[in-house]
């Protein structure tokens, strides 16, 4: 089953669960009543998340992604030295030294990385 199929039958279903039926008829029919509440759609999960339940997996699924993000590309270009590593002097633009705030190396931790990682 599909994980937001298990989130709404949890969220849906708050009474006791039903006794064991006693004749195979209504063995049957519970039997119907289970398949149907599996086939439900994403208008149904939906409708028993409710507005806050969405808001609050679209957040985790964002955030989720941004993480998938850091791993991937731990460090983005210096904005000082625009990822060169060098600093041109203003009057002599032909000289050159490391840049001060990358140290040279032309990037920096992202700010998630330094903040989720203490790195």
């Amino acid at each position: 089953m599909n994980l937001a199929v298990h989130i709404a039958v949890a969220l849906g279903s708050t009474a006791a669960p039903n006794p064991q039926p006693t004749n195979a008829a209504a063995g049957q029919a519970a039997g119907q009543v289970a398949d149907a509440q599996a086939d439900s759609t994403a208008a149904d999960i939906a409708t028993a998340l409710g507005p806050t339940g969405m808001l609050f997996l679209l957040l985790l699924a964002g955030f989720a992604v941004y993480l998938i993000s850091l791993s991937l590309h731990p460090n983005a270009k210096c904005g000082r030295c625009k990822g060169a590593g060098r600093h041109r002097g203003t009057l002599f633009s032909y000289a050159t030294r490391p840049c001060n705030s990358c140290k040279g190396r032309g990037t920096h931790p992202r700010l998630g990385r330094k903040v989720l990682f203490k790195t």
